[in-house]
């Protein structure tokens, strides 16, 4: 009778042992991958369009040495123009574009690394 109760104590206990560790699995595929940021991805702080001559004035975070591509998209990201890449060292940069002749409106400012693509609006108007 005695061993039958240890049994049985050992079963409930390993039960109770693997229920913890799939929640504990689920949690971490589900939350964490998910709902945490990427603190290794650079960040676009600022985009403002300067007039006279016109370019783009861009405002980024680099959180390690990284290579980010620049390019002007249209609705669908299509690629319309591409600045030459450029070589980043950690930490917050400031840099103008020259802007190619567009007509006024909408445009969509692209900024990519390897891992990683941000895209913002911005509004030109000459007149």
């Amino acid at each position: 009778m005695n061993l039958i109760e240890n049994v049985r104590l050992t079963l409930l206990v390993s039960l109770a042992l693997l229920v913890v560790a799939l929640l504990l699995r689920r949690f971490k595929r589900n939350v964490l991958a998910k709902d945490l940021p990427a603190p290794l991805h650079a960040e676009l702080i600022g985009l403002q369009v300067a007039y006279h001559p016109m370019r783009l004035r861009v405002e980024v975070f680099v959180p390690l040495d990284q290579e980010l591509h620049s390019h002007l998209v249209d609705r669908e990201h299509g690629p319309l123009y591409a600045w030459p890449s450029r070589n980043f060292a950690p930490g917050e940069h400031t840099f103008e574009l020259p802007l190619p002749v567009l007509e006024d409106g909408e445009h969509f400012f692209q900024l990519s690394t390897a891992t990683q693509r941000t895209v913002r609006v911005f509004r030109l108007q000459q007149r």
